[in-house]
C-alpha cells in the first residue's frame, strides 16, 4: 500500500468493451479492478470508448469486494467523442465523463444512447458523436452529477495544444491565434458547464507529443485555475502485457498506430507515473499534488446501485368493475374486489373461461386457481412487481402475432403447468387433466420472473418487432424526440461476440510480429494450429486445457499443439491474453425489452452492426438492471 501522500484515484481506463467498434483493449473489467487494488489505488473509473456495457457487471462487483476493500470505489464513466456537430470529415475529440451518483449515470445513459442513435459512417468508421448541444442539455437536466476530464492526446485541448505548438515553431501567427482562441473558448465552455468538476488530464507517457502537451499544460492550468490530474488511459494491465496488446491491434491490419501512443497506456503504479512524468519535467511534489486532485474526484463518487427489480410492461386491458364475491376462496374473492385493475382483469377472464368450459363447480379447478393466485401474489411482492400482468401481456401480444400473419406455437415447457395460462389461451393443455404440477413453473420460493416459450414464424419477426415498436411509443414520455419514440418503446437485446480459443489462435497469428515474421504468421499455419484444438459436444477446449490439461474433465495436454506453438516465441502468451475477450456486438436471437415512460431510467442503447437498435447490456445484465 502506498503512503498517504501517494493515494491516487485512476480516472481514465478501458476494458474489453472498448472493442465494440474497433479492436482497442485487452483488459477484462474485473481484472482491471483487481490490478488497481493490487497497486494500492483508492479507486478506478472505467471509461470505455462510447460504451457503458461493462457498468452493471462492475456495479455488482463493487458490492462483492466491499467487505474486503470497503473504501475502494469503482466509478462508472464514458470516453465520449465530443464535437460541435455530426458533419463528416471532421476531427473527433475524446472527452471523459464520470458519474458522481445515480443521476450522473442516468445522464450517461441518455448521452450514450443519443450518440448511438445518431451514429453514422465517416472515412470507413462508425462514428458515435456527442454534440456540445446534447451535452449542455443533459448536464442542465442533471446538474452537478458528472465529473469531466480533457482525456488523452486525442482530446480537444491536447490536439489543439499540439497545433498551437506547431504553429509557434513554424512562425505561423494566424494558426497560432486560431489554436490559442480555440483552447480558450473550449476551456471556458467546460468551466461554465461543469464548474469545479472539470479537470485537466495529463498522461504519463514519454512520446514527443505527450511531453510537449504535458509541459504546455502547466501554463494552461495556471492561466485558467484548473486542477490537473493524471490519467493512464489503461488499455492493458502491466508493462509486460504490451506485447500482447500490440499483437491484438496488429491483427486488424490497416494503418493503425500501435506504438508511440499505446506504449505507456497501461495501469501504471504511482512510482512508474513519477518516473515517466520526469521526462516532462514534472517534479515529485507536483505529481503528488495531481494525485491529491484525483482524490478530490474520488471523494465526489457516491455509492449507488444500478440494480433494480424487473418490471412487467403495461398493455391496454379491460377494466372490470370491483365486485364483492363470496366464492369461498379468500384470494379469488380479494381479487374480484381489488383496487388493482390488473388483478381484476386476470380473475374475471379466468372466471369467465371457467363458466365457458363448465368448470365453475369443479373444486379441483377452483383449488388450483386459488393456489396459483396466492403464489403469484407472494412472488410478486418478493420481486416488487405485478406477476398477474405477465400472462395478460403475453395474451395481448399473441393476438398481435396472429394479426401479423405469423403462426403461433402453443405455450410449452413448464408454463403448461399453469391453469391460468390455459384459461387465458396461452397454453393449450389442461394441467388438471394431465396432472401437471404448478410448482414446476412457479412456487413460493421462486426468485425470478417465470418465462413462457412460444414459437413464431421467423419471416414475420421484422414485422412483429415493428408493430410492437409502433404500439409501445404511446407508453413513452411525451417529451422524448420523435426518433426516440420511434425506436425505444421496444428494442432487441445485445449479445457480445468473444474470442474463442480457435479464433484467438487465428487473431494472434495475424498480429504476431518478429524479425522472422514481420507480417505475421502464415494463414495456413494459423489454420493448422487452430485445427489442433479439440472440441467436445460442440464446445472447444480452452487454451489452458490444451496446454496444461484438465484433470477434472479428463483432458490431457495436446502435445502436437504445444510443439507447434513453441516454434513462435511469445505466441502462446498472445493467444492466452486474447482468448475470451469481447470483440464484437450482435443481436439476441429472440430477446426483446419493452419500455415505458423514460427508457433511460434503467437502460441505455446502441446499434448493432446491422443498424438495429439494441440494449448496451446483454440478457443477464438487462435482467439485473430491471
Amino acid at each position: 500500500m502506498c503512503g498517504m501522500s501517494y493515494f491516487r484515484f485512476e480516472s481514465h481506463s478501458h476494458s474489453e468493451y472498448s472493442n465494440l467498434r474497433l479492436l482497442d483493449c485487452i483488459n477484462k473489467p474485473k481484472d482491471l479492478v483487481n490490478r488497481a487494488i493490487e497497486l494500492g489505488l483508492s479507486g478506478i473509473a472505467i471509461t470505455d470508448h462510447e460504451s457503458l456495457s461493462a457498468h452493471p457487471e462492475l456495479n455488482i462487483y463493487q458490492q462483492e469486494i466491499i467487505k474486503e476493500h470497503p473504501d475502494f470505489k469503482i466509478a462508472l464513466g464514458n470516453e465520449i467523442y465530443l464535437c460541435a456537430n455530426r458533419e463528416k470529415n471532421q476531427e473527433y475529440y475524446h472527452f471523459i465523463l464520470i458519474a458522481k451518483n445515480a443521476a450522473g449515470h442516468r445522464a450517461l445513459r441518455e448521452l450514450s444512447s443519443k450518440a448511438w442513435l445518431n451514429s453514422y459512417t465517416d472515412r470507413g468508421m462508425e462514428r458515435v458523436v456527442t454534440t456540445y448541444d446534447d451535452l449542455e442539455k443533459v448536464v442542465q437536466k442533471f446538474p452537478s452529477s458528472l465529473v469531466a476530464c480533457t482525456a488523452c492526446l486525442s482530446g480537444e485541448v491536447s490536439k489543439t495544444t499540439l497545433k498551437l505548438i506547431q504553429a509557434e515553431r513554424n512562425g505561423d501567427e494566424s494558426s497560432r491565434i486560431a489554436a490559442h482562441n480555440h483552447i480558450i473558448n473550449f476551456i471556458l465552455w467546460c468551466k461554465k458547464l461543469f464548474g469545479e468538476d472539470f479537470y485537466l488530464e495529463c498522461a504519463p507517457g514519454c512520446s514527443k507529443d505527450q511531453i510537449d502537451v504535458n509541459q504546455r499544460f502547466l501554463s494552461i492550468a495556471h492561466a485558467f485555475g484548473l486542477k490537473m490530474i493524471v490519467g493512464t488511459d489503461a488499455h492493458f494491465l502491466k508493462k509486460e502485457d504490451r506485447y500482447v496488446h500490440k499483437a491484438y491491434l496488429n491483427s486488424k491490419g490497416g494503418e493503425r498506430e500501435v506504438d508511440s501512443f499505446y506504449e505507456y497506456a497501461y495501469l501504471q503504479s504511482n512510482e512508474e507515473i513519477i518516473e515517466n512524468l520526469a521526462a516532462s519535467n514534472y517534479d515529485i511534489s507536483f505529481v503528488e499534488q495531481m494525485f491529491k486532485n484525483s482524490m478530490e474526484i474520488y471523494s465526489k463518487i457516491e455509492n449507488y446501485s444500478l440494480l433494480h427489480s424487473q418490471q412487467i410492461p403495461e398493455v391496454e386491458i379491460s377494466d372490470y368493475p370491483k365486485q364483492k364475491k363470496e366464492t369461498g376462496y379468500k384470494e379469488l374473492d380479494r381479487m374480484f374486489n381489488s383496487d388493482d385493475k390488473v388483478e381484476r382483469n386476470w380473475i374475471n377472464q379466468c372466471w369467465n373461461k371457467f363458466a365457458d368450459k363448465g368448470l365453475l363447480n369443479k373444486k379441483e379447478y377452483l383449488d388450483e386457481l386459488e393456489e396459483e393466485a396466492e403464489v403469484k401474489r407472494i412472488v410478486g411482492e418478493k420481486l416488487n412487481t405485478n406477476m398477474f400482468r405477465y400472462p395478460l401481456l403475453l395474451q395481448h401480444y399473441i393476438d398481435m402475432f396472429w394479426e401479423c400473419g405469423s403462426t403461433v406455437g402453443v405455450g410449452r415447457g413448464s408454463a403448461c403447468a399453469a391453469l391460468n395460462h390455459y384459461l387465458l389461451g396461452i397454453s393449450q393443455l389442461d394441467p388438471i387433466q394431465y396432472e401437471f404440477p404448478f410448482f414446476r413453473y412457479m412456487n413460493r420460493d421462486t426468485d425470478g420472473l417465470g418465462d413462457i416459450d412460444l414459437d413464431l414464424a421467423p419471416s414475420k419477426r421484422p414485422l412483429i418487432i415493428k408493430n410492437i415498436k409502433d404500439e409501445r411509443r404511446k407508453y413513452l414520455d411525451v417529451n422524448l424526440s420523435e426518433q426516440e419514440k420511434q425506436n425505444l418503446g421496444c428494442t432487441m437485446i445485445a449479445t457480445f461476440g468473444t474470442e474463442s480459443s480457435k479464433s484467438a489462435v487465428l487473431t494472434a497469428c495475424r498480429g504476431y510480429r518478429s524479425d522472422e515474421f514481420p507480417d505475421g504468421i502464415d494463414v495456413d499455419v494459423a489454420q493448422y494450429l487452430s485445427s489442433l484444438i479439440p472440441s467436445e459436444r460442440g464446445f472447444v477446449w480452452s487454451i489452458r486445457d490444451v496446454v496444461y490439461g484438465n484433470d477434472e474433465k479428463g483432458r490431457k495436454p495436446i502435445s502436437a499443439f504445444i510443439n507447434e506453438v513453441d516454434q513462435y516465441p511469445g505466441l502462446l502468451d498472445v493467444i492466452m491474453g486474447i482468448e475470451g475477450l469481447v470483440k464484437s456486438r450482435g443481436i439476441h436471437a429472440s430477446g426483446i425489452v419493452m419500455f415505458e415512460n423514460d427508457p433511460y431510467e434503467h437502460c441505455c442503447f446502441m446499434r448493432a452492426t446491422s443498424g438495429e437498435i439494441v440494449t448496451q447490456y446483454d440478457l443477464h445484465m438487462d435482467e439485473a438492471v430491471g
